[in-house]
């Protein structure tokens, strides 16, 4: 199963790998560090109950970009290079999850780069236990039915 906390793992690890002179920080601590710098959020939209064993979240993951400067140009720079490295898809743990949107803003000269994703995960194990499911007792017909 994938928990949130498996995709934000997986986000910072992408960063940190494409943007290894940038420092990532998956917490909102926003005293003392310098910038550039990335920080990860993450913004639980709703699930959906697709069926008895399955759910389906949705998730915002806002990137927050920092630049050195406070220049537009830097941060519309960068959002083309999220863009280029978030295209299609994201690994996380055993499973690619699709990137369903990109979005992004720019406020106070930060970069809010947000990718929507939505996705589909098992709940089986936790359906089938025995206080969650009775057997059925009875099942009565009625004669000539479908016929």
């Amino acid at each position: 199963m994938i928990t949130f906390k498996d995709i934000k793992d997986a986000v910072t690890l992408k960063l940190s790998t494409e943007f290894s002179n940038i420092k990532v920080y998956d917490e909102e601590i926003r005293q003392g560090f310098s910038p550039p710098a990335f920080f990860i959020e993450l913004i639980p939209v709703n699930t959906i109950r697709t069926n008895f064993f399955t759910k389906n979240p949705t998730l915002i993951v806002d990137v927050q970009y920092f630049a050195k400067e406070e220049n537009n140009d830097e941060l519309y720079d960068m959002a083309d290079s999220l863009e280029r490295s978030f295209k299609f898809c994201i690994q996380v743990k055993d499973r690619v999850l699709t990137i369903v949107k990109i979005e992004y803003e720019i406020v106070d000269f930060v970069l809010h780069f947000q990718i929507s994703l939505n996705y589909l995960v098992s709940i089986r194990e936790e359906v089938e236990t025995e206080e969650n499911i009775k057997p059925m007792r009875k099942l009565h017909f009625k004669e000539g039915m479908g016929k």
